[in-house]
Protein backbone atom coordinates (compact mmCIF):
# COMPACT_ATOMS: atom_id res chain seq x y z
CA UNK A 1 0.00 0.00 0.00
CA UNK A 2 1.27 3.69 -1.10
CA UNK A 3 -0.28 6.83 0.33
CA UNK A 4 0.38 8.65 -2.60
CA UNK A 5 -0.53 7.34 -6.37
CA UNK A 6 2.78 7.47 -8.62
CA UNK A 7 2.52 8.86 -12.31
CA UNK A 8 2.87 5.90 -15.05
CA UNK A 9 3.93 6.24 -18.32
CA UNK A 10 5.11 5.94 -21.30
CA UNK A 11 6.45 9.44 -22.34
CA UNK A 12 8.23 10.62 -18.96
CA UNK A 13 7.55 13.21 -16.71
CA UNK A 14 8.34 15.37 -13.88
CA UNK A 15 8.28 15.13 -10.33
CA UNK A 16 8.99 18.35 -8.27
CA UNK A 17 7.54 20.10 -4.67
CA UNK A 18 4.97 21.86 -6.05
CA UNK A 19 2.00 21.24 -8.37
CA UNK A 20 2.76 24.44 -10.39
CA UNK A 21 6.22 23.70 -11.18
CA UNK A 22 5.13 20.01 -12.24
CA UNK A 23 2.44 21.52 -14.71
CA UNK A 24 4.80 24.06 -16.17
CA UNK A 25 7.44 21.28 -16.63
CA UNK A 26 4.64 19.35 -17.64
CA UNK A 27 3.41 21.74 -20.57
CA UNK A 28 6.65 22.16 -22.23
CA UNK A 29 7.15 18.24 -23.15
CA UNK A 30 3.72 18.75 -24.22
CA UNK A 31 4.63 21.22 -26.71
CA UNK A 32 7.79 19.30 -27.70
CA UNK A 33 10.49 20.14 -25.16
CA UNK A 34 12.97 18.26 -23.92
CA UNK A 35 13.49 16.96 -20.32
CA UNK A 36 15.92 20.08 -20.59
CA UNK A 37 13.46 21.88 -21.36
CA UNK A 38 11.10 21.28 -18.81
CA UNK A 39 13.66 21.51 -16.32
CA UNK A 40 14.31 25.13 -17.11
CA UNK A 41 10.70 25.62 -16.53
CA UNK A 42 9.91 23.87 -13.46
CA UNK A 43 13.25 25.09 -11.60
CA UNK A 44 11.98 28.74 -12.30
CA UNK A 45 8.41 28.32 -11.50
CA UNK A 46 9.64 26.81 -8.33
CA UNK A 47 11.54 30.00 -7.55
CA UNK A 48 8.75 31.59 -7.96
CA UNK A 49 6.06 29.31 -6.25
CA UNK A 50 8.73 28.15 -3.53
CA UNK A 51 10.26 31.27 -2.25
CA UNK A 52 11.19 29.57 1.14
CA UNK A 53 13.16 27.46 -0.65
CA UNK A 54 14.55 27.76 -4.31
CA UNK A 55 13.73 31.21 -4.67
CA UNK A 56 15.33 33.33 -7.79
CA UNK A 57 18.49 34.04 -5.41
CA UNK A 58 19.69 30.27 -4.88
CA UNK A 59 22.28 28.01 -6.36
CA UNK A 60 21.67 24.79 -8.37
CA UNK A 61 23.00 21.56 -8.92
CA UNK A 62 21.78 19.00 -12.07
CA UNK A 63 22.74 15.56 -13.61
CA UNK A 64 21.37 15.07 -17.04
CA UNK A 65 21.66 12.23 -18.65
CA UNK A 66 22.21 12.80 -22.48
CA UNK A 67 20.39 9.22 -24.29
CA UNK A 68 21.83 10.61 -27.53
CA UNK A 69 25.77 9.49 -26.33
CA UNK A 70 24.68 8.04 -22.87
CA UNK A 71 26.97 10.06 -21.11
CA UNK A 72 26.18 11.88 -17.40
CA UNK A 73 26.90 15.48 -17.11
CA UNK A 74 26.77 17.83 -14.63
CA UNK A 75 26.18 21.68 -13.68
CA UNK A 76 27.79 23.25 -10.53
CA UNK A 77 25.93 26.63 -10.28
CA UNK A 78 26.83 27.13 -7.09
CA UNK A 79 27.77 30.31 -6.26
CA UNK A 80 31.32 32.20 -5.04
CA UNK A 81 31.82 34.94 -2.09
CA UNK A 82 32.70 38.47 -2.71
CA UNK A 83 36.22 39.52 -3.84
CA UNK A 84 36.48 41.79 -0.54
CA UNK A 85 34.91 39.53 2.16
CA UNK A 86 37.03 37.34 4.38
CA UNK A 87 37.86 36.08 7.68
CA UNK A 88 39.69 39.34 8.54
CA UNK A 89 36.97 41.51 7.58
CA UNK A 90 34.30 39.82 10.04
CA UNK A 91 36.42 39.48 13.10
CA UNK A 92 36.33 43.54 12.54
CA UNK A 93 32.97 43.50 11.84
CA UNK A 94 32.31 41.54 15.23
CA UNK A 95 31.15 38.64 13.58
CA UNK A 96 32.64 35.33 15.52
CA UNK A 97 30.19 33.30 13.76
CA UNK A 98 28.48 34.35 10.04
CA UNK A 99 24.84 34.95 10.85
CA UNK A 100 22.50 33.70 8.21
CA UNK A 101 20.83 37.44 8.64
CA UNK A 102 24.07 39.30 7.43
CA UNK A 103 24.70 39.72 3.65
CA UNK A 104 28.19 38.18 3.97
CA UNK A 105 26.26 35.05 4.99
CA UNK A 106 25.30 35.81 0.58
CA UNK A 107 26.96 34.55 -2.20
CA UNK A 108 26.32 35.30 -5.95
CA UNK A 109 22.91 33.27 -6.77
CA UNK A 110 24.03 30.26 -9.47
CA UNK A 111 20.31 29.22 -10.44
CA UNK A 112 20.07 31.35 -13.02
CA UNK A 113 23.17 31.09 -15.13
CA UNK A 114 23.06 27.44 -14.36
CA UNK A 115 19.75 27.31 -16.07
CA UNK A 116 21.24 29.58 -18.65
CA UNK A 117 23.91 26.97 -19.16
CA UNK A 118 21.37 24.05 -19.49
CA UNK A 119 19.35 25.90 -22.07
CA UNK A 120 22.47 26.86 -24.07
CA UNK A 121 24.06 23.36 -24.31
CA UNK A 122 20.85 20.68 -24.25
CA UNK A 123 17.37 22.78 -24.65
CA UNK A 124 15.70 23.10 -28.08
CA UNK A 125 12.64 25.87 -27.13
CA UNK A 126 13.35 29.45 -26.63
CA UNK A 127 14.57 30.50 -22.62
CA UNK A 128 11.64 33.03 -23.07
CA UNK A 129 8.93 30.22 -23.87
CA UNK A 130 10.32 28.58 -20.39
CA UNK A 131 9.64 31.68 -18.67
CA UNK A 132 6.15 32.20 -19.51
CA UNK A 133 4.28 30.73 -16.88
CA UNK A 134 6.80 31.47 -14.05
CA UNK A 135 6.16 34.79 -15.09
CA UNK A 136 2.72 34.92 -15.59
CA UNK A 137 2.24 32.95 -11.95
CA UNK A 138 4.42 36.01 -10.00
CA UNK A 139 2.55 38.74 -11.57
CA UNK A 140 -0.75 37.39 -11.17
CA UNK A 141 -0.16 35.18 -7.92
CA UNK A 142 -0.73 31.79 -6.81
CA UNK A 143 -2.35 29.93 -4.15
CA UNK A 144 -0.12 29.50 -1.09
CA UNK A 145 0.52 25.65 -0.05
CA UNK A 146 0.62 24.12 3.23
CA UNK A 147 4.28 24.35 3.41
CA UNK A 148 5.02 27.67 2.30
CA UNK A 149 2.19 29.13 4.68
CA UNK A 150 4.03 26.53 7.68
CA UNK A 151 7.47 28.51 6.63
CA UNK A 152 5.96 31.77 6.97
CA UNK A 153 4.34 31.75 10.29
CA UNK A 154 8.01 29.34 11.39
CA UNK A 155 9.93 32.38 9.76
CA UNK A 156 8.03 35.38 11.01
CA UNK A 157 11.12 36.95 12.91
CA UNK A 158 13.41 36.50 10.09
CA UNK A 159 10.31 37.88 7.24
CA UNK A 160 11.88 41.71 8.60
CA UNK A 161 12.56 43.31 5.28
CA UNK A 162 9.60 46.13 3.92
CA UNK A 163 9.14 43.79 0.97
CA UNK A 164 9.12 40.83 2.52
CA UNK A 165 6.61 42.01 5.03
CA UNK A 166 4.40 43.37 2.49
CA UNK A 167 4.90 40.13 0.46
CA UNK A 168 4.14 37.43 3.14
CA UNK A 169 1.81 39.47 5.52
CA UNK A 170 -1.53 40.99 5.69
CA UNK A 171 -2.92 43.24 8.02
CA UNK A 172 0.15 42.51 10.04
CA UNK A 173 -0.85 38.40 10.07
CA UNK A 174 1.47 35.85 7.93
CA UNK A 175 -0.40 34.98 4.91
CA UNK A 176 -2.30 31.48 5.04
CA UNK A 177 -3.41 28.56 3.06
CA UNK A 178 -4.99 28.86 0.01
CA UNK A 179 -4.14 33.13 0.24
CA UNK A 180 -3.08 34.74 -2.63
CA UNK A 181 0.55 36.11 -3.26
CA UNK A 182 1.57 38.26 -5.47
CA UNK A 183 5.32 38.89 -6.58
CA UNK A 184 5.00 42.30 -9.09
CA UNK A 185 9.18 42.97 -8.87
CA UNK A 186 10.14 39.13 -9.78
CA UNK A 187 7.94 39.04 -12.44
CA UNK A 188 9.43 41.93 -14.06
CA UNK A 189 12.93 40.71 -12.96
CA UNK A 190 12.11 37.13 -14.39
CA UNK A 191 10.81 38.77 -17.63
CA UNK A 192 14.16 40.68 -18.01
CA UNK A 193 15.71 37.22 -17.52
CA UNK A 194 13.46 35.81 -19.81
CA UNK A 195 14.91 37.82 -22.65
CA UNK A 196 18.62 37.33 -21.45
CA UNK A 197 19.75 35.31 -18.51
CA UNK A 198 23.01 37.17 -18.33
CA UNK A 199 21.64 40.06 -17.14
CA UNK A 200 20.99 38.71 -13.69
CA UNK A 201 25.18 39.39 -13.71
CA UNK A 202 26.18 41.97 -15.69
CA UNK A 203 22.83 44.53 -16.31
CA UNK A 204 20.79 46.12 -14.28
CA UNK A 205 19.98 43.31 -12.07
CA UNK A 206 23.31 42.38 -10.68
CA UNK A 207 23.48 46.66 -9.87
CA UNK A 208 20.52 46.60 -8.01
CA UNK A 209 21.56 43.78 -6.11
CA UNK A 210 24.96 44.68 -5.06
CA UNK A 211 23.35 48.29 -4.20
CA UNK A 212 21.22 46.30 -1.66
CA UNK A 213 23.36 44.12 0.05
CA UNK A 214 25.98 47.46 -0.04
CA UNK A 215 23.01 49.71 1.97
CA UNK A 216 22.93 46.19 4.42
CA UNK A 217 27.52 47.06 5.23
CA UNK A 218 27.66 43.82 2.51
CA UNK A 219 30.97 44.42 0.11
CA UNK A 220 29.74 42.95 -3.23
CA UNK A 221 30.76 44.76 -5.88
CA UNK A 222 29.55 44.46 -10.32
CA UNK A 223 32.63 42.23 -11.41
CA UNK A 224 31.58 39.24 -8.63
CA UNK A 225 28.10 39.02 -10.57
CA UNK A 226 29.51 39.95 -13.80
CA UNK A 227 32.85 37.76 -13.42
CA UNK A 228 30.35 34.84 -12.28
CA UNK A 229 29.55 31.65 -14.29
CA UNK A 230 28.42 28.51 -13.75
CA UNK A 231 30.77 25.40 -14.74
CA UNK A 232 30.44 21.86 -16.39
CA UNK A 233 31.82 19.61 -14.63
CA UNK A 234 32.51 15.52 -14.69
CA UNK A 235 30.23 13.80 -11.94
CA UNK A 236 31.31 11.55 -9.64
CA UNK A 237 30.40 7.54 -10.13
CA UNK A 238 30.87 4.57 -8.01
CA UNK A 239 29.61 1.13 -8.51
CA UNK A 240 27.13 -0.27 -6.29
CA UNK A 241 25.86 -3.70 -7.22
CA UNK A 242 24.95 -4.05 -10.75
CA UNK A 243 24.44 -0.43 -10.87
CA UNK A 244 26.58 2.79 -11.73
CA UNK A 245 25.45 5.45 -9.24
CA UNK A 246 26.52 8.94 -10.19
CA UNK A 247 26.52 11.81 -7.75
CA UNK A 248 27.87 15.71 -7.63
CA UNK A 249 31.78 16.11 -7.24
CA UNK A 250 33.06 19.23 -4.86
CA UNK A 251 32.45 21.42 -3.92
CA UNK A 252 29.23 19.16 -3.31
CA UNK A 253 28.86 16.80 -0.24
CA UNK A 254 27.75 14.33 -3.03
CA UNK A 255 31.03 12.53 -2.43
CA UNK A 256 29.43 11.42 0.71
CA UNK A 257 27.05 9.13 -0.50
CA UNK A 258 29.21 7.33 -2.89
CA UNK A 259 31.94 6.85 -0.01
CA UNK A 260 28.56 5.48 2.34
CA UNK A 261 27.40 3.43 -0.49
CA UNK A 262 31.16 1.59 -1.21
CA UNK A 263 31.17 0.79 2.65
CA UNK A 264 27.84 -1.07 3.13
CA UNK A 265 28.74 -2.77 -0.31
CA UNK A 266 31.45 -4.05 1.92
CA UNK A 267 28.94 -6.18 3.69
CA UNK A 268 25.92 -8.09 2.73
CA UNK A 269 22.80 -5.38 3.27
CA UNK A 270 20.56 -7.70 1.59
CA UNK A 271 20.35 -10.02 4.45
CA UNK A 272 19.20 -7.17 6.41
CA UNK A 273 15.84 -6.51 7.17
CA UNK A 274 14.88 -2.99 5.54
CA UNK A 275 13.23 -2.23 8.67
CA UNK A 276 15.56 -3.88 11.60
CA UNK A 277 17.82 -2.63 14.23
CA UNK A 278 20.62 -4.34 12.60
CA UNK A 279 20.05 -2.29 9.34
CA UNK A 280 19.65 1.26 11.44
CA UNK A 281 22.70 0.15 12.95
CA UNK A 282 24.99 -0.62 10.31
CA UNK A 283 24.19 2.30 7.82
CA UNK A 284 24.48 4.83 10.51
CA UNK A 285 27.72 3.92 11.46
CA UNK A 286 28.39 3.78 7.86
CA UNK A 287 27.42 7.16 7.66
CA UNK A 288 29.68 8.49 10.54
CA UNK A 289 32.03 7.47 8.55
CA UNK A 290 31.74 8.63 5.16
CA UNK A 291 31.03 12.19 7.24
CA UNK A 292 34.22 12.47 8.40
CA UNK A 293 35.86 12.09 5.23
CA UNK A 294 33.42 14.87 3.80
CA UNK A 295 34.49 16.87 6.56
CA UNK A 296 37.98 16.66 6.23
CA UNK A 297 38.68 16.92 2.51
CA UNK A 298 35.62 18.22 0.74
CA UNK A 299 35.89 21.97 -0.21
CA UNK A 300 35.91 23.66 -3.57
CA UNK A 301 38.57 22.44 -5.46
CA UNK A 302 39.87 25.72 -6.71
CA UNK A 303 41.36 26.27 -3.32
CA UNK A 304 41.66 23.37 -1.72
CA UNK A 305 43.49 19.91 -3.04
CA UNK A 306 40.42 17.40 -2.59
CA UNK A 307 42.05 13.59 -2.87
CA UNK A 308 38.82 12.41 -4.18
CA UNK A 309 40.13 9.35 -5.91
CA UNK A 310 41.46 8.30 -3.24
CA UNK A 311 37.95 8.80 -1.40
CA UNK A 312 36.04 6.08 -4.02
CA UNK A 313 38.18 4.30 -3.79
CA UNK A 314 36.70 0.46 -2.71
CA UNK A 315 39.94 0.02 -0.83
CA UNK A 316 39.26 3.12 1.11
CA UNK A 317 36.05 1.86 1.84
CA UNK A 318 37.11 -1.46 3.27
CA UNK A 319 39.38 0.23 5.21
CA UNK A 320 36.72 2.32 7.23
CA UNK A 321 34.07 -0.88 6.84
CA UNK A 322 36.48 -2.65 8.93
CA UNK A 323 36.57 -0.06 11.48
CA UNK A 324 32.56 -0.20 12.07
CA UNK A 325 31.99 -1.87 15.42
CA UNK A 326 28.92 -3.98 14.42
CA UNK A 327 28.31 -3.97 18.36
CA UNK A 328 28.26 -0.47 19.39
CA UNK A 329 27.57 2.86 18.55
CA UNK A 330 30.71 5.60 18.09
CA UNK A 331 30.54 8.76 18.45
CA UNK A 332 29.73 11.38 14.95
CA UNK A 333 30.19 15.02 14.26
CA UNK A 334 27.29 17.30 14.06
CA UNK A 335 24.76 17.81 11.44
CA UNK A 336 22.89 20.56 9.96
CA UNK A 337 19.38 19.87 8.64
CA UNK A 338 18.15 22.63 5.95
CA UNK A 339 15.80 23.91 3.84
CA UNK A 340 15.71 22.90 -0.04
CA UNK A 341 13.64 21.73 -3.29
CA UNK A 342 14.40 19.22 -5.77
CA UNK A 343 12.90 17.56 -8.50
CA UNK A 344 13.23 15.06 -11.82
CA UNK A 345 12.54 14.77 -15.19
CA UNK A 346 12.89 12.28 -18.06
CA UNK A 347 11.55 12.79 -21.45
CA UNK A 348 10.35 10.41 -23.87
CA UNK A 349 13.83 10.08 -25.96
CA UNK A 350 15.64 9.01 -22.73
CA UNK A 351 17.35 12.14 -21.19
CA UNK A 352 16.77 12.12 -17.76
CA UNK A 353 17.77 15.31 -14.76
CA UNK A 354 18.09 15.38 -11.30
CA UNK A 355 18.28 18.60 -9.93
CA UNK A 356 17.98 20.84 -7.05
CA UNK A 357 17.84 24.35 -6.20
CA UNK A 358 17.85 26.13 -2.84
CA UNK A 359 18.46 29.30 -0.21
CA UNK A 360 19.81 27.20 2.50
CA UNK A 361 18.18 28.56 5.24
CA UNK A 362 14.23 28.71 4.56
CA UNK A 363 14.20 32.05 3.43
CA UNK A 364 18.11 32.38 2.90
CA UNK A 365 19.47 35.11 4.68
CA UNK A 366 16.06 36.75 5.27
CA UNK A 367 17.50 40.15 3.06
CA UNK A 368 15.08 40.47 -0.03
CA UNK A 369 15.61 43.09 -2.52
CA UNK A 370 12.87 45.47 -2.97
CA UNK A 371 13.37 46.14 -6.37
CA UNK A 372 14.55 42.98 -8.07
CA UNK A 373 12.27 41.19 -5.40
CA UNK A 374 14.85 38.37 -5.25
CA UNK A 375 15.13 36.77 -1.99
CA UNK A 376 18.66 36.19 -1.30
CA UNK A 377 20.60 32.72 0.13
CA UNK A 378 22.85 32.45 3.57
CA UNK A 379 24.80 29.87 2.15
CA UNK A 380 28.29 31.53 3.34
CA UNK A 381 27.23 30.14 6.37
CA UNK A 382 28.48 26.70 5.84
CA UNK A 383 31.92 28.15 5.22
CA UNK A 384 34.06 27.65 8.37
CA UNK A 385 37.60 29.39 9.99
CA UNK A 386 39.97 26.63 9.44
CA UNK A 387 40.03 23.52 7.18
CA UNK A 388 39.84 23.14 3.58
CA UNK A 389 36.35 24.50 3.51
CA UNK A 390 37.69 27.63 5.33
CA UNK A 391 36.58 31.29 3.82
CA UNK A 392 38.08 32.80 0.86
CA UNK A 393 37.69 35.64 -1.34
CA UNK A 394 35.99 34.00 -4.38
CA UNK A 395 35.41 30.83 -2.93
CA UNK A 396 32.35 29.08 -3.06
CA UNK A 397 31.57 26.75 0.13
CA UNK A 398 31.11 23.44 1.00
CA UNK A 399 27.62 22.74 -0.39
CA UNK A 400 24.62 19.96 1.05
CA UNK A 401 23.17 20.19 -2.39
CA UNK A 402 23.08 16.76 -4.49
CA UNK A 403 21.54 14.51 -6.77
CA UNK A 404 21.64 11.30 -8.08
CA UNK A 405 21.41 9.52 -11.00
CA UNK A 406 22.17 5.27 -11.07
CA UNK A 407 21.81 3.34 -14.35
CA UNK A 408 22.34 -0.50 -15.20
CA UNK A 409 22.65 -2.15 -17.89
CA UNK A 410 18.85 -3.91 -17.78
CA UNK A 411 17.72 -0.73 -19.51
CA UNK A 412 16.91 0.61 -16.22
CA UNK A 413 17.65 4.47 -14.82
CA UNK A 414 16.81 5.97 -11.20
CA UNK A 415 16.78 9.82 -10.45
CA UNK A 416 16.78 10.41 -6.50
CA UNK A 417 17.04 13.82 -4.83
CA UNK A 418 15.17 15.38 -1.63
CA UNK A 419 15.57 18.03 0.71
CA UNK A 420 17.54 18.23 4.27
CA UNK A 421 21.04 19.38 4.00
CA UNK A 422 23.48 17.27 5.59
CA UNK A 423 21.14 13.96 5.55
CA UNK A 424 20.73 14.22 2.46
CA UNK A 425 23.78 11.70 1.78
CA UNK A 426 21.65 9.27 4.11
CA UNK A 427 18.51 9.94 2.24
CA UNK A 428 20.23 8.85 -1.01
CA UNK A 429 21.45 5.72 -0.04
CA UNK A 430 18.01 5.07 1.81
CA UNK A 431 16.10 5.34 -1.49
CA UNK A 432 18.60 3.59 -3.36
CA UNK A 433 18.81 0.48 -1.18
CA UNK A 434 15.28 0.22 -0.57
CA UNK A 435 14.90 0.02 -4.06
CA UNK A 436 18.04 -2.37 -5.08
CA UNK A 437 18.69 -4.06 -1.42
CA UNK A 438 14.93 -4.84 -0.77
CA UNK A 439 12.96 -5.05 -3.92
CA UNK A 440 10.74 -1.67 -3.03
CA UNK A 441 8.56 -0.05 -6.16
CA UNK A 442 10.01 3.87 -6.18
CA UNK A 443 6.73 4.64 -4.21
CA UNK A 444 7.25 2.23 -1.89
CA UNK A 445 11.05 3.47 -1.10
CA UNK A 446 9.86 7.24 -1.15
CA UNK A 447 7.03 6.69 1.52
CA UNK A 448 8.89 4.16 3.68
CA UNK A 449 9.85 5.10 7.21
CA UNK A 450 12.95 6.58 7.56
CA UNK A 451 16.15 6.57 10.28
CA UNK A 452 18.47 9.14 10.08
CA UNK A 453 21.41 9.81 11.99
CA UNK A 454 21.13 13.01 13.47
CA UNK A 455 24.90 14.08 14.90
CA UNK A 456 26.50 12.23 17.47
CA UNK A 457 25.07 9.20 19.21
CA UNK A 458 21.72 10.32 17.72
CA UNK A 459 19.32 8.76 15.64
CA UNK A 460 16.08 10.06 14.05
CA UNK A 461 13.20 7.53 13.55
CA UNK A 462 10.22 7.44 12.16
CA UNK A 463 7.47 4.85 13.39
CA UNK A 464 7.64 1.56 11.78
CA UNK A 465 10.88 0.12 12.59
CA UNK A 466 11.52 -2.94 14.94
CA UNK A 467 13.97 -3.97 17.73
CA UNK A 468 14.93 -0.10 18.75
CA UNK A 469 15.91 -1.10 22.44
CA UNK A 470 18.55 -3.15 21.12
CA UNK A 471 19.70 0.35 19.28
CA UNK A 472 20.20 1.99 22.97
CA UNK A 473 21.50 -1.12 24.36
CA UNK A 474 24.44 -0.48 21.50
CA UNK A 475 24.95 2.78 22.89
CA UNK A 476 22.58 4.86 20.18
CA UNK A 477 20.29 7.60 21.54
CA UNK A 478 17.04 7.14 19.42
CA UNK A 479 14.84 10.13 18.60
CA UNK A 480 11.01 8.80 17.75
CA UNK A 481 9.23 10.55 15.61
CA UNK A 482 5.54 9.79 14.04
CA UNK A 483 5.27 9.11 10.71
CA UNK A 484 5.50 10.84 7.94
CA UNK A 485 8.09 12.49 10.58
CA UNK A 486 10.27 15.78 9.71
CA UNK A 487 12.87 13.54 7.44
CA UNK A 488 12.73 15.61 4.15
CA UNK A 489 10.97 15.38 1.05
CA UNK A 490 12.00 13.44 -2.05
CA UNK A 491 10.92 13.66 -5.43
CA UNK A 492 12.48 10.57 -7.38
CA UNK A 493 12.06 8.79 -11.06
CA UNK A 494 12.77 5.34 -12.50
CA UNK A 495 12.57 4.19 -15.96
CA UNK A 496 12.38 0.55 -16.69
CA UNK A 497 12.31 0.11 -20.44
CA UNK A 498 9.12 1.73 -21.81
CA UNK A 499 7.68 2.41 -18.71
CA UNK A 500 8.63 5.14 -16.84
CA UNK A 501 7.54 5.97 -12.99
CA UNK A 502 7.66 9.12 -11.27
CA UNK A 503 6.73 9.36 -7.80
CA UNK A 504 6.51 12.46 -4.77
CA UNK A 505 6.86 12.47 -1.55
CA UNK A 506 4.22 12.26 1.53
CA UNK A 507 5.95 14.41 3.43
CA UNK A 508 5.27 17.49 0.95
CA UNK A 509 3.11 18.82 -1.51
CA UNK A 510 4.83 17.85 -4.76
CA UNK A 511 2.67 16.38 -7.13
CA UNK A 512 4.37 14.19 -10.30
CA UNK A 513 2.97 14.39 -13.85
CA UNK A 514 3.26 13.21 -17.46
CA UNK A 515 2.04 13.34 -21.04
CA UNK A 516 -0.32 10.36 -22.28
Amino acid sequence: MVLKSPFIGKAGGVSSEHPLASVAGLKILLEGGNACDAAVATSLMLSVTQPHLGALGSDLFALILDSASGRVHCINASGWAPRKLNLELLRECGFFEMSAECPHSVVVPGLIDGLNKIHEKFCICEFKKLAEDSIHVAENGFPISYGLSGAIKHNERRLMEPMAKKLFFKDGNPLCYSEILTQKALAETLREVASDPRVFYEGFIAEKICDYLRSKDGVFEIDDFSDYEAEWVDPLMVTYGDYNVYEVPPNSQGATTLVMLNILDYFNVKQLGAFHSERVHLFVEAAKKAYLDKNLYLADPKFASVPIKMMLEKRHARKLAKDINVNNASEGTTLHPEDTTNFVVFDKWGNVVSAIQSLYYSFGSGLMDPKTGVILNCRGVHFTKTGANRLEPRKRPLHTLSSVIATSDKDEVYAFGASGGDFRPQQHVLLLTNCVDYGMTLQEAVEAPRFLWNGGKQIIIEKGFNELESLEKRGHAVTHQKYPGGTGVAHCGVRKGKVTTLCADIRGDGLPLGPI
